[in-house]
């Protein structure tokens, strides 16, 4: 990656210069410590002095440690720093101690290689391994910097929830916490830390109200346990008191995620079709498709 130093940032050092650009202090020292820095083509120490109209180049290339093996992804859009998927249910995103292959990383990876590329795996958003939708992947550790610090992420879900949700759109704010006897379940309670998401009615059903979903915090959990505190757990979320007789999976799905992009130099959105388990579902309990008929035919931007 290249950038050009204006008069603004001239008598910088080169590692003030790059703090600027939106490098953190990790992706600088590690930058260092590999020795990828690099003035008008020669490489240099961070202290280095620039100069309007100097040429400031860092590598990016990084080499992940994580085992190609293959795994099915939906690729909505990709270039040498970020791939957007269209995460299907039932995968976990990145491996674990329990969990070493098989996972999205592990399908990136792959995928990587096949095509002669090298690449971090560095989610900017979290995807449980049965939620559905858009999940971007930075593939060095500046860009995954930059997204989470400057990006101002937003992103929208489609809940299939079970009941009839009395308000037509409104606000949950409740603190969210490890429960204590789990590992894994969350719950509301005031020792929690700050969550809040937005909600607004998309479509009554048979037994089932279709909300559009927006975190404005990003807890653990946080949508299915403020829509099971709300009363209206997810569909087939059975963590949170969902039943699971009509889908064996939490009817959750990332719809769109949008964020500023340095490379561009403006925001882009990013759509992933929903699917096909929770299009049965909403079909069976009489939804006709027309709300959602942007959703389902919209190719991805």
């Amino acid at each position: 990656m290249k950038f050009i130093v204006d008069e603004v940032h001239e008598g910088l050092t080169v590692g003030e210069f790059l703090k600027a650009r939106g490098f953190s202090g990790r992706a600088l020292r590690r930058l260092k410590r590999e020795g990828k820095i690099f003035l008008n083509g020669e490489k240099v120490f961070a202290s280095a002095k620039v100069t309007s109209g100097n040429i400031v180049e860092v590598d990016l290339s990084e080499e992940s440690k994580i085992k190609p093996s293959y795994v099915p992804i939906n690729i909505l859009y990709e270039d040498e720093h970020i791939i957007v998927l269209n995460k299907q249910p039932g995968v976990v995103v990145h491996p674990t101690p329990f969990c070493r292959d098989g996972t999205i990383a592990n399908g990136v990876m792959h995928y990587l290689n096949k095509k002669g590329k090298r690449g971090g795996f560095h989610p900017v958003n979290r995807l449980d391994r049965d939620t559905s939708g858009v999940l971007v992947i930075a593939l060095n550790q500046y860009m995954h910097g930059f997204l989470q610090a400057h990006g101002r992420i937003e992103k929208i879900y489609v809940a299939v929830v079970e009941g009839s949700v009395k308000e037509e759109r409104g606000v949950i704010e409740e603190k969210i916490g490890r429960k204590e006897e789990s590992l894994i379940e969350r719950r509301v309670t005031e020792s929690g830390k700050k969550a809040v998401t937005h909600f607004k009615v998309l479509r009554r059903l048979k037994g089932y109200t279709v909300l559009e979903v927006k975190p404005l915090t990003g807890r653990t959990h946080q949508i299915r346990v403020h829509l099971s505190h709300l009363g209206h757990p997810v569909a087939g979320d059975t963590l949170y008191g969902g039943k699971n007789d009509k889908i064996k999976r939490q009817a959750l799905h990332c719809a769109e995620m949008s964020f500023f992009y340095p490379l561009k130099g403006t925001r882009v959105a990013f759509k992933a079709l929903l699917p096909l388990d929770m299009l049965s579902l909403m079909e069976e309990a009489g939804d006709s498709g027309a709300v959602f008929g942007s959703l389902d035919k919209e190719k991805a931007k």
